[in-house]
């Protein structure tokens, strides 16, 4: 898909790969809508927009709101009409332990992960359904999402449902015609961003937040239906997938600390 003098909605965009993102296609004459709940760091990145060329307008709220969602969904299309692309990238990943946590912390953990992915797709995708040209959703999820990974139990679980969520939503799509709409998973492996920094977390082969850009907006290029990146860690993770249980275990566990 084309991502020039296009009306695109990014989620989660105050710093990180959304924020990452949104700079890279303000450098291609688009409409350009950010929000985020960190107003003086969404304003930052607003400003940085509109300086490379393209508009911007920031919306600040709560991603894990249903009603922040429908209310930035509305103002776009009452001030831009349709969306063009929309990159859902809300999402948070501190470690956990499976053994200890509370229902609390899962509770937020799939608010943050797959709730506020909810909030956006309902509205967006009863909006692209009336509009005439093609159009795409997509989500950033992870590389942690097809299978369990130690320290992230809750964070897996919840970008899984992500996940299979998509993979209904295409076939349906298609089922009842909706031919125009490109729904889009992204799969990034480890990525140096602020919200996972120190965390504690073991992360082999990691990227840049601005590489990681590159790889979205070739993705959205492409129109991959998984933009799973980098190389390195895709083919690591695609072998995960296949080798006995007994030996991604002893490989999943060999970088964990012992206590944590």
């Amino acid at each position: 898909m084309n991502y020039s003098d296009k009306t695109i909605l990014i989620t989660g965009a105050s710093s990180g790969i959304g924020a990452a993102t949104a700079l890279e296609l303000a450098k291609f004459n688009n409409r350009i809508i950010i929000t985020a709940r960190r107003e003086k760091l969404l304003d930052e990145i607003g400003k940085k927009i509109i300086a490379a060329g393209s508009d911007a307008m920031t919306i600040v709220g709560d991603a894990t709101q249903e009603s922040h969602g429908k209310d930035v969904v509305e103002q776009i299309i009452n001030t831009h009409g349709d969306i063009d692309i929309a990159i859902l990238n809300v999402g948070i990943g501190p470690p956990s332990n499976t053994l200890t946590i509370t229902p609390e912390t899962v509770r937020f953990c799939y608010e943050a992960n797959y709730y506020s992915f909810i909030n956006f797709f309902c509205p967006l995708i009863d909006r692209m359904k009336h509009q005439p040209s093609p159009c795409m959703i997509s989500h950033m999820n992870s590389q942690a999402t097809w299978f369990g990974i130690p320290m992230q139990g809750d964070y897996t679980a919840a970008k899984a449902a992500a996940r299979i969520f998509l993979d209904t939503a295409r076939m349906e799509l298609k089922h009842f015609g909706f031919n125009h709409i490109r729904l889009q998973t992204i799969h990034p492996g480890f990525v140096d961003t602020e919200a996972v920094r120190n965390d504690g977390i073991p992360s082999p082969n990691e990227i840049s937040e601005q590489a990681a850009a590159m790889y979205v907006l070739k993705g959205l290029k492409k129109e991959m239906r998984e933009n799973i990146f980098p190389p390195t860690t895709k083919w690591a993770t695609k072998l995960g997938k296949i080798v006995p249980h007994q030996m991604l275990t002893k490989i999943l566990l060999s970088a964990i600390p012992k206590r944590y």
